[in-house]
């Protein structure tokens, strides 16, 4: 029995050194390369808090983001790889039968504009010069250029049909949901911590997925911690290196 487990203790040592040999967890010829990446973003926003209860105020959206990438070898096969992606991204709000101003609110969204800067610490596997995974994560900070809103309302007039109003502005700036139970601006900086998978394939091909979850409560003056929402991200990416 001892005989046995020492043999398949050195058949997979053996296979181990093999494997580093091969460049699998250690590929000699690792190399330092810039990328562009092309990403389909799907924000899931977290609910707003206000002490114990939860609001679900913000609905998930869509939208796309396009960065470069420099990933520089470290040891072994790790590597750290900063980037910089510009985003535009939408999403609605679900204010049930809430009010603004006397009036009935009919639809509200908001289109953000802005930059996420990721540095990510990664690891991969080369089990063919074409064909490559990866694991990595890392901090996310993001600063938003543009956080526009758009809300229709319709209000009940004695006597006469009811009218609409369109409103639109900055979350950044204005207070647009103060009849709402919304009653703060937005931040313009995030921090989130993302963690992905990805395959590099023929070579200079890019595929992955990954998820960014919020670090940072959102609402810029939260009456000292009393509002809090924090927003996550999944991206679907397809890339190119150079």
């Amino acid at each position: 029995m001892k005989k046995t487990i020492l043999l398949a203790m050195a058949i997979l040592a053996g296979s181990a050194v093999a494997s580093a040999d091969s460049g699998v967890v250690n590929n000699p010829d690792n190399h330092a390369f810039f990328g562009a990446r092309v990403s389909v973003d799907a924000s899931v926003p977290g609910d707003l808090k206000f002490g114990n209860e939860k609001m679900s105020v913000f609905n998930p959206g869509a939208g796309v983001s396009l960065g470069l990438i420099y990933q520089q070898p470290v040891v072994a096969n790790f590597y750290v790889q900063p980037g910089v992606e510009f985003y535009y991204d939408t999403r609605k709000y679900d204010l049930g039968n809430s009010t603004l101003a006397n009036s009935m609110m009919k639809s509200h969204s908001s289109r953000s504009f802005g930059m996420r800067v990721p540095v990510m610490l990664g690891y991969h596997f080369d089990f063919t010069p074409n064909f490559k995974l990866e694991v990595f994560t890392g901090p996310v900070l993001k600063v938003g250029f543009s956080d526009d809103y758009y809300l229709t309302t319709e209000t009940e007039i004695a006597g006469a049909e009811a009218v609409r109003f369109h409103t639109s502005g900055s979350m950044y700036k204005d207070n647009p949901f103060t009849g709402a139970g919304l009653s703060n601006a937005y931040n313009r900086v995030d921090c989130a911590w993302r963690i992905g998978i990805g395959a590099n394939f023929c070579r200079n091909y890019y595929v992955g997925l990954s998820g960014d979850l919020g670090m940072v409560n959102q609402i810029k003056h939260s009456n000292n911690g009393a509002y809090d929402q924090k927003n996550n991200l999944f991206q679907f990416t397809l890339g190119y290196n150079f």
